[in-house]
């Protein structure tokens, strides 16, 4: 009998780099999420990307094997174009903007063949995570977000209308970097600019939040790569500060508590949550939680 070849399992890639960008109003929960990440997310390299004057700080908080590199090594002087395009009205939201240029930056600096997992910097992991399966498709985490803001940014910038019934946004991104790339070039060509430059010329200049990277890279990957990827319905929690507070000051039952029902919770500076109607809400959660009495 002729002899049978083995049929030889998928080669599974892993995430050679695990990247943030973070500044120092979330250095308290960045302090707490850098010790999880390592712990709990398996990557080649961990980097956290911060404004440059800030560098010294984040390097005292930040333990091996973070690197903490300074923003200006990815975009350069790039703040001070944002502001120059965005209208007055806006101009509290060059930082946040800039932010999402980072991230997308320091994608590119790695070969097409990696793979990159983007983590926001205010979001802590609670349990083992896994963002690539044995089939080597990647996972993504689901988001309820959907600002037609976004998606009116993609159709004029790339052409593409929105099919999915839910938002990329949620926390973090897996891709390989050649995915980063494709996009960076359809952009680059739909305006006949660099691929930043085409953004800040697709941007309404007058909307507060008018582009949002995960909601752009996930939608590109959707369309393009939707074989590659699966979407996981595996639950979350987005408003950590109004629910337990500072991440700095929470007991391990607490943190025991959050991982029996959520793979990570984020602690968003903006949470700041007040009136009756939100305590009630707070209150029944922590006691479905099992958090209640679990608080100074």
């Amino acid at each position: 009998m002729p002899e049978v070849s083995p049929v030889m399992p998928p080669v599974v890639p892993v995430i050679d780099e695990v990247i943030s960008v973070c500044s120092i109003k979330d250095i308290d929960v960045w302090t707490v999420a850098a010790k999880n990440i390592v712990r709990f997310i398996s990557a080649n390299h961990y980097t956290v990307i911060v404004p440059d004057a800030q560098v010294q700080m984040f390097t005292a908080v930040t333990k091996t094997p973070y690197q903490v590199k300074a923003e200006s090594r990815f975009v350069g002087n790039l703040k001070e174009k944002i502001a120059q395009t965005l209208t007055p009205e806006n101009q509290d939201r060059v930082g946040w903007y800039l932010q999402q240029f980072v991230k997308i930056s320091a994608v590119l600096k790695h070969d097409d063949r990696d793979v990159v997992l983007i983590w926001d910097a205010d979001t802590v992991p609670l349990k083992k995570l896994e963002f690539i399966n044995s089939n080597g498709q990647f996972s993504y985490y689901k988001g309820d977000e959907c600002r037609k803001s976004y998606f009116d940014f993609i159709e004029r910038a790339l052409g593409l209308k929105r099919t999915q019934n839910f938002s990329f946004i949620a926390q973090s991104l897996i891709l390989k970097v050649s995915w980063a790339r494709e996009l960076t070039n359809a952009l680059a060509q739909s305006a006949q600019l660099p691929w930043i430059d085409a953004v800040l010329s697709f941007l309404d200049k007058a909307e507060p939040a008018g582009f949002a990277e995960f909601e752009t890279l996930g939608t590109w990957i959707w369309n393009h790569h939707n074989d590659e990827i699966m979407i996981s319905g595996r639950p979350w929690y987005r408003n950590g500060l109004s629910l337990v507070g500072n991440p700095l000051k929470l007991s391990q039952s607490v943190w025991n508590g959050l991982s029996k029902s959520y793979d990570f919770i984020s602690f968003e500076g903006w949470d700041m949550k007040a009136g009756i109607r939100n305590g009630i809400r707070r209150a029944y959660r922590r006691i479905k939680l099992g958090l209640e009495g679990k608080f100074i």
